[in-house]
């Protein structure tokens, strides 16, 4: 019945591609010709294009002759001439007025008055030849051209002409011809800039035809390729459903076998079994394990690790005494940790000995930030290690002046701040923060600290280490954090110092090793 099912829904699956193919089919050819449209426009707008173009082209050529001969003129120029002018301090007035509006058009790119004086400044430049060759021609103004017109306009007196100058300048008359060169090369170009700015519109709008016409093919390529794709497809759930019919009859066979097969997993089911009277009997001591956890957790972190075996066993006998049921051998790790997370915390640096797995239980499944007692540094660089991976670490001193700045961010950003180096008083401003001790205020928790509220991060965490091997705190203190006990006992160390040897012969990597290993 199910086989069945399965050809009838690849039957309906192959009617489906089938109005697909067609669908794109379909699209592909409207594409294709939109395409074709869309490149002959495209064709015919680069024709126009062309003929414009070369009209505006030869308009700007009935000009170049001027600014060719301008361009012979100062070559007859030497610089030598244009010194005896600027040494005139009284020069013929032809002079000045092609000096004048040499100044007009500004070759040399400083503004000038229309004087003598800045007409000398002027021809002072060392590159001023240089740079009347290469005069920006298309960057003359309005402005300049119709200020130079006045100059000729209001010395048509003097007769301002290129033959009355070379009686009276080489160099006057090599810059007579220059403007006059410059200004007929303004005038032509003035007429010509309407059908160069024709010229660029038609070439905007034929790359953008060009764009279109690109993006079609694109898109035709695309539907090519999901065409080609679908037809593959079609082919192969073709032969997929032709398949499925073949073996109809073997699943049939292949059915039967299985449940024939499952009736005879009689040791299965006794494995079974026994799982499930193991996860009973684990479920029926679950709640003394946890009261074992719960005052393992409150209680016993600030002893060593004999004196917390000693409170553990009393705390059985009471379970026991009260008809609580529980494990023989209890091991906090197991309750909170999966050996993939004891796993990890090896590599990051914790000791492998029972002590240091029960301070790591205790440092990181609190409710009160810890506070720990590291003679050695063991736990402050464990912690570091630990919590560089999910969150940013600062590591700060009481006695550091901007620690509360530090402390306020990595509060409010949810990082990781350590305490280092402390000693046996604690900031009394800290006291809302480590009775964690916030409200709320618009649905988000805030905390105040000194005078300033602070919004609280839920991923930020608290860690204070002190270097003093057997500090003294106050009752209020002790209320308020999780004391750890990291200091390393006699039998602490000969664990640390086994562990090292067996994980020399098998790395920690492979195996995991507890003091219940070896014990």
């Amino acid at each position: 019945m199910a086989l069945k099912l399965i050809v009838d829904k690849k039957t309906q699956d192959l009617e489906k591609l089938i109005a697909s193919i067609q669908d794109k089919t379909d699209m592909v050819k409207l594409s294709s010709e939109e395409a074709s449209n869309k490149q002959k426009i495209a064709k015919e707008q680069g024709e126009r294009i062309k003929v414009e173009k070369e009209n505006a082209d030869s308009a700007l050529l009935g000009a170049l002759p001027a600014v060719e001969a301008a361009a012979e003129a100062l070559n007859n120029i030497q610089r030598e001439d244009l010194q005896e002018l600027k040494a005139f301090n009284n020069p013929p007035v032809h002079v000045k007025i092609v000096c004048q509006m040499c100044v007009i058009l500004r070759p040399t790119g400083d503004k000038l008055d229309e004087t003598w004086n800045d007409s000398k400044k002027m021809l002072g430049n060392a590159r001023l030849l240089e740079l009347l060759k290469d005069y920006p021609k298309d960057s003359l103004t309005e402005k300049m051209y119709q200020r130079c017109q006045k100059v000729l306009k209001d010395n048509q007196k003097h007769d301002i002409s290129i033959e009355n100058m070379a009686s009276k300048s080489k160099a006057g008359k090599g810059l007579l011809v220059w403007v006059l060169a410059i200004l007929r090369y303004y005038e032509v170009a003035r007429n010509v800039n309407p059908l160069k700015q024709k010229v660029k519109e038609m070439q905007k709008a034929q790359r953008m035809t060009e764009k279109e016409l690109i993006d079609l093919r694109s898109v035709i390529m695309s539907l090519d390729e999901q065409l080609e794709n679908l037809e593959n497809e079609y082919n192969d759930a073709k032969n997929d459903l032709s398949e499925l019919q073949l073996e109809a009859s073997q699943m049939q066979r292949r059915l039967a076998a299985a449940s024939s097969l499952i009736n005879g997993l009689h040791e299965e089911q006794q494995r079974w079994t026994r799982d499930h009277e193991r996860l009973y009997n684990h479920r029926s001591k679950l709640i003394g394990n946890h009261l074992l956890f719960s005052g393992f957790q409150s209680y016993l972190g600030a002893f060593d690790h004999v004196y917390r075996q000693e409170i553990i066993h009393e705390f059985m006998d009471d379970l026991s005494a009260r008809n609580i049921m529980y494990s023989s051998v209890f091991n906090p790790d197991e309750v909170v940790l999966s050996k993939s997370e004891l796993q990890t915390w090896f590599m990051k640096g914790l000791s492998t000995d029972n002590n240091s797995i029960q301070n790591g239980v205790l440092t990181m499944n609190g409710s009160r930030f810890p506070l720990c007692i590291d003679p050695q540094e063991q736990a402050l660089k464990w912690i570091k290690n630990v919590c560089f991976e999910s969150s940013q670490v600062t590591v700060k001193s009481m006695v550091s002046r901007d620690y509360l700045k530090h402390l306020e961010l990595a509060l409010e950003y949810g990082n990781t701040f350590i305490f280092e180096n402390n000693g046996e008083e604690i900031d009394p401003i800290l006291d809302n923060l480590l009775t964690k001790n916030y409200f709320f205020d618009h649905g988000k928790k805030k905390v105040l600290i000194g005078d300033k509220v602070i919004e609280w991060n839920d991923n930020f965490r608290l860690f204070i280490c002190t270097k003093i091997s057997n500090p003294f705190y106050t009752p209020e203190i002790i209320g308020k954090l999780n004391l750890v006990n990291y200091c390393i006992t006699r039998d602490g160390l000969v664990d640390q110092l086994l562990n090292v040897v067996v994980n020399h012969e098998r790395p920690v990597s492979k195996t995991i090793f507890t003091q219940a290993n070896y014990s």
